[in-house]
């Protein structure tokens, strides 16, 4: 029979499931009767996006169903689909071309709701017709409790069905896509609008935990990597105190405050979403709370006073066919024991709601086992285990406890952001791998229906139903036992057995979906050989594991392996799949060795390094080159397949100041082409010693990008405690010189210009002047929390002379008056609409700049003075307006009238009458004297 369509239910559904689909609703029966027989009309339809489109461009066609597939056991894994959900199969596509032609295409599974497409590319110019074709599928499904009341167990024919022909253009002319957004030449904030899309190479969260890796995984991978960009100066973005540093009065001269040491000062933050959360110590010894910064400016956000700081953050991306989009969390790991019972756990409700489900088979939604339990744990205590709380990482409000937390194990940061543990156990002598997983169990609204696709983690029933949980609330404890998405057989873990020594492996390598790689290190020295063993099992869904391979070989010979107070001696660094090396290093004899991952085939030994690295040989990775650094102040970049040293950078001792040679070096942070380093030591002495000990390395060549005053790492003999991080594009880190915490990024940049004179006679001189300054609207705080003075309205200075400019303005060194400003570009237009460059001229250690230029046509000139930006500042520019006018032409020299005769005749007279009586004058003044 055909089963009447009801509206008001398919407007329901279209609200749940926010899509323009139309829905057979079965009529509702009671729920014990038997198998109801019925025959469902089906109908199928098709679009094209975009309905024009380019030649040898795709277009998208989309085929969905009227009816969703109802779920025959496919989510309880009853019956096996592709997707773990409903679905239909055996759905065609007939496309049909301009020149009639035709061809069919079998398309895949389709998602829950029925809906499926088909990226095409169309390689004749013309009109495109298509259609699908749906076979028709018996679908029985149980007896159940639905959205709109009880289901009763259906057997429904669902009938084949055409649809309508629909149509697409192609053309000539490609479609043009949007325009994107360029990036930015300065400094910028979040949020950044997903309209923006090309800028999320900027954005690089620090979440801790293990999430800073490349590739995602564990093992053989980049180390404190940041996914987004790095600062390419010294450029000071503000400071902030930490707490009470640097020198302290004239009685103990040039020593300093204490700063880090076994209960000393640290700074080991999250940084996430544009905020930094850290550890306030409230007094020199220890901490209490944490505070919330923002991370562009300094200021405190908010000071949480709990008897905790955040253990890392996550930012889980939920993709689902109702919810898309991601949330950022801080975790909180350190509780653990009893709920109630005056065991100190930091949970403030009385009253808790635990869920009830019982998970039947990992990586399915557990089944609800009952409505939520409501326990007072006062009145009755309740062990659970280890404990995890979720807080908001936006507000820092609590969100829910996970109790039962599987928390042992290789700590893996999902591709999804889920909070991954990989493990192995022994049940009955089978070997298992099992998965935690932060985002399975209950954290979904349901198990069924469209509660599955509903992210829930407090609660809430709106879009699904049989919730987990009720209505929103701030007091649920999900159970942990419950959040495993893999448990899966795997060999025995069993290294060679030998006379030597039995090891059994461990794990070494994980990439999240394809493998997992365990090994032993084995042993060789004069006792005897252990061999050392790997083994790759395939984490391909649907394949967990399979064996890949497995290899045996002999370890390298070592005098001691991994003894002595320093951990001296032979030991296994890593395993590098993508490379496939294995890497191992000796620190009594200063050497790294590169095996064959595979074959065990010995591929390369290095020259013994400098001898300090007998206290910490330090390693990381980055594009296929191995980076060696330690005591001896060195990175050497080795290739990490050859052994060649690709470059070798050396951290230079200043003067006497460092006492170990070189500066000891250790890695802070790597990103985007860019290594940064720290030095440190075991317990810092007083007074410190000082270097640019801030550094940025090339990680081509190994060239010094820039290196700055700084003491930020200390930690033991193997230099571990940085307390300097990559973030943001910026650095943010302690400085133990003065105990502050320094960000270091891009600032933005202002120009101005003028000319004199602004009116001028053309064939004459003007002088275009101006000024480039920064515009860091921060600077240094102090202790409370405001700012003394700001960047802004400073000079902008070279990215050469930075360093010592940033020194100079926040660590009381000298003026740098030999530094640079930077380069301004003078640019005209001129009166007959020509654009073109007039010279280049450089600012001076103020900021101002001057430019003598003679116009070379009367009119009025623009003039356009232009910062084009550094590594230090964003571009900036300015323009200025100037006339010139036409010089006057030149005045003839008069020519006298010629004189009369008369005149000449009176002035000839004249002069004769003159000389005439001089004469006789002189005559009788000589005869009077005689006399």
């Amino acid at each position: 029979m055909k089963i009447a369509k009801s509206k008001t239910a398919v407007s329901l559904i279209a609200l749940f499931l926010m899509l323009t689909i139309a829905v057979s609703i079965i009529a509702v029966l009671p729920i014990n009767a038997q198998a109801v027989q019925a025959t469902n009309i089906s109908h199928i339809y098709v679009a094209a996006s975009p309905p024009v489109i380019g030649l040898n461009q795709g277009v998208l066609l989309f085929v969905w169903t009227e009816d969703m597939p109802p779920d025959i056991g496919e989510q309880s894994g009853a019956v096996s689909s592709p997707s773990g959900r409903a679905g239909w199969y055996g759905i065609t596509l007939t496309v049909t071309k301009p020149d009639d032609t035709s061809e069919t295409i079998a398309l895949s599974y389709t998602d829950s709701i029925g809906g499926t497409y088909y990226s095409y590319t169309p390689t004749d110019v013309g009109t495109y017709s298509f259609y699908a074709d749906f076979p028709g599928a018996w679908k029985n499904t149980s007896a159940s409790f639905g959205m709109f009341g009880p289901v009763p167990a259906t057997d429904t024919w669902y009938t084949p069905a055409t649809s309508p022909v629909a149509e697409f253009t192609v053309q000539d002319e490609a479609i043009q896509p949007w325009v994107e957004s360029p990036l930015p030449s300065g400094s910028w904030t979040r949020p950044i609008s997903d309209a923006s899309r090309d800028w999320y190479v900027l954005l690089g969260d620090y979440l801790g935990g293990a999430a800073n890796v490349y590739p995602a995984g564990v093992g053989g991978a980049t180390t404190k990597y940041s996914y987004g960009v790095g600062p390419e100066s010294a450029h000071i973005l503000w400071t902030k105190p930490l707490y009470q540093g640097g020198l302290m009065d004239a009685y103990y001269e040039n020593i300093g405050y204490a700063t880090s040491h076994y209960q000393g000062i640290s700074f080991s933050p999250i940084i996430m979403g544009g905020k930094i959360y850290y550890s306030y110590p409230n007094t020199g010894h220890s901490t209490q709370g944490y505070l919330c910064v923002d991370l562009y400016s300094g200021e405190t956000l908010y000071y949480a006073n709990a008897s905790f700081t955040p253990s890392f953050g996550q930012v889980y991306n939920y993709e689902s066919p109702n919810q898309h989009g991601g949330y950022s969390y801080l975790w909180q790991t350190g509780i653990a024991g009893f709920f109630g019972g005056g065991t100190p756990v930091t949970i403030t409700q009385e009253i808790v709601q635990i869920p009830q489900a019982v998970l039947d088979k990992a990586g399915q939604l557990p089944r609800q086992t009952g409505p939520v339990q409501t326990v007072n744990l006062t009145a009755t205590p309740v062990s659970m285990g280890t404990v995890w709380e979720m807080l908001d990482g936006y507000t820092g409000q609590h969100v829910c406890y996970i109790a039962n937390v599987s928390s042992s194990g290789t700590a893996v940061y999902g591709k999804d952001g889920s909070i991954l543990r990989y493990n192995t156990v022994n049940l009955g002598g089978t070997n298992y791998l099992q998965v935690w997983n932060s985002s399975h169990g209950t954290m979904p609204s349901s198990q069924t229906g469209t509660g599955a696709w509903q992210w829930r983690p407090m609660g809430g029933t709106f879009g699904g139903s049989d919730a987990y949980l009720g209505g929103v609330a701030y007091n649920y404890v999900h159970d942990g036992r419950d959040f495993f998405s893999l448990n899966v057989s795997i060999p025995s873990l069993l290294g060679p057995r030998n006379a030597r020594v039995n090891q059994t492996a461990s794990i070494r390598v994980v990439r999240e979906d394809e493998y997992i790689i365990f090994g032993t290190t084995g042993m060789n020295d004069a006792s005897g050989i252990a061999p050392c063993w790997m083994m790759a099992l395939s984490l391909e869904p649907g394949q967990e594991g399979t064996k890949l391979w497995e290899a045996t070989f002999t370890p390298p010979y070592a005098e001691v392996w991994s003894a002595g107070f320093f951990g001296a001696g032979m030991t296994m660094t890593g395993v590098y799949p993508e490379d496939e090396v294995i890497l191992f290093y000796d620190n009594i004899q200063l050497i790294r060795l590169g095996y064959d991952m595979k074959t065990g085939t010995k591929l390369w030994e290095s020259e013994p390094e400098g001898q300090m690295n007998y206290y910490g040989m330090i390693t990381n990775y980055y594009q296929g080159l191995l980076l060696a650094a330690g005591w001896s102040g060195e990175v050497i970049a080795y290739n990490i397949t050859t052994g060649v040293k690709e470059w070798v950078y050396t951290a230079s001792n200043v003067g006497f100041e460092s006492p170990y040679g070189n500066y000891p070096i250790n890695f802070v942070g790597i990103a985007d082409g860019k290594i940064y380093t720290l030095t440190g030591e075991h317990s810092i002495t007083q007074p410190m010693w000082r270097g640019p000990n801030l550094r940025c390395i090339n990680a081509t060549d190994g060239t010094e990008v820039w290196s700055m005053l700084n003491f930020g790492a200390n930690g033991g003999a193997s230099l571990t405690g940085t307390y300097v991080w990559l973030a943001e594009g910026k650095i943010v880190g302690i400085n133990f010189m003065d105990n502050q915490i320094y960000c270091i990024g891009k600032g933005n940049s202002a120009t101005s210009v003028t000319a004199s004179p602004k009116v001028s006679v053309h064939g004459t001189s003007v002088m275009i002047e101006g000024t480039v300054t920064d515009q860091t609207s921060t600077g240094r705080r102090n202790t409370n929390d405001l700012l003394d003075w700001t960047l802004k309205g400073t000079p902008a200075i070279s990215d050469e002379d930075m360093s010592a400019w940033m020194e100079y303005k926040f660590q009381q060194q000298g003026f740098p008056a030999d530094a640079k400003g930077v380069e301004v570009v003078l640019t005209v237009l001129d009166p007959n609409s020509n654009f073109y460059e007039i010279g280049r001229t450089t600012s001076d250690v103020t900021g101002a700049f001057g430019y003598s230029f003679e116009p070379e046509v009367p009119g009025t000139y623009q003039i356009t003075a232009t910062f084009e930006g550094s590594r230090s500042y964003g571009s900036s520019f300015a323009t200025t307006y100037l006339t010139v006018d036409e010089a006057p032409a030149a005045t003839a020299e008069p020519t006298p009238p010629p004189a009369s005769m008369t005149d000449t005749y009176v002035l000839g007279l004249g002069i004769g009458a003159i000389v005439a009586i001089i004469a006789v004058g002189l005559l009788l003044f000589l005869l009077l004297r005689k006399r």
